[in-house]
């Protein structure tokens, strides 16, 4: 797994996060001008604004930068080799803890709007719990049984006499 494809793990930039990073890098290395390399990603259907490439510039093509990428490209060399899931786990239970200890830990500070997403999942999460128990809900009535506070019973069925 080369640098690049992990630096959308490692930062925001929308420019690290795009399939053309390498591409948009190399041709600022080259002294491109972040205007036409904008134009050039709009052709592509990739647009990135002239400012928003100006700052990867700034903040992103230095050697410090670079230095700490590869670092943490390391690092998660180093732990996807030891994240494995036992048979039956929910992937998503065996993410979260990671995060929360990585977070605990202080290794990982997630930005407000993957906070925000998080908690998007977990409320669809519990969305669909709960249209799958009126689903069962409705079943069960359906079916002939009551419920009564989410327990379905049988009714008997009487005889009407005529």
């Amino acid at each position: 797994m080369s640098n690049i494809n992990l630096a959308p793990v490692l930062t925001g930039c929308h420019v690290c996060r795009s399939p053309l990073a390498d591409l948009i890098s190399r041709r600022m290395r080259e002294g491109m001008p972040d205007t036409k390399i904008s134009d050039w990603l709009k052709t592509e259907g990739q647009y990135v604004s002239r400012v928003t490439l100006g700052k990867h510039r700034r903040e992103h093509l230095t050697t410090d930068f670079e230095r700490a990428k590869a670092e943490a490209v390391k690092v998660m060399e180093k732990r996807r080799k030891t994240l494995k899931p036992a048979a039956g786990t929910d992937l998503a239970a065996l993410v979260r803890d990671y995060t929360f200890s990585a977070v605990e830990s202080g290794e990982l500070v997630p930005s407000l709007s993957e906070g925000l997403r998080a908690q998007e999942i977990l409320d669809r999460r519990q969305e669909k719990g709960a249209d799958r128990d009126l689903a069962f809900t409705l079943a069960s009535i359906l079916g002939g049984a009551t419920v009564i506070e989410g327990i379905a019973t049988p009714v008997e069925v009487e005889q009407i006499e005529s």
